[in-house]
């Protein structure tokens, strides 16, 4: 493998790992959220509040951030496939006429 197929391997690994603690956050944020309309229901309203202060500097940003995330793990997946099949496949004039006999 190229160093150019490394480097891709290797924002890969590491755009997997924060889309695994992004989507924790998320999911944890999605709970927070039911359990604090189920308080706002009972009279209880400071965690809706406290989920109101944190939605703008946190949830949305998460949020956001696990979409990018998601879109560009998905077209460096490509890149990858793309690479490697071309690394493994010949090339050339030579490769041409082998695949038309």
């Amino acid at each position: 493998m190229g160093r150019f197929t490394d480097l891709l391997q290797t924002g890969k690994t590491w755009m997997d790992r924060v889309l695994m603690v992004n989507v924790f956050l998320v999911m944890a944020g999605a709970l927070w959220f039911l359990m604090a309309v189920a308080f706002h229901s009972q009279g209880l309203e400071q965690p809706l509040v406290r989920f109101q202060g944190l939605w703008t500097p946190l949830f949305m940003p998460a949020i956001g951030l696990l979409m990018a995330a998601s879109l560009l793990n998905g077209g460096l997946q490509w890149l990858l496939r793309l690479r490697t099949r071309r690394e493994q496949s010949p090339s050339g004039p030579r490769a041409m006429l082998d695949k038309q006999s």
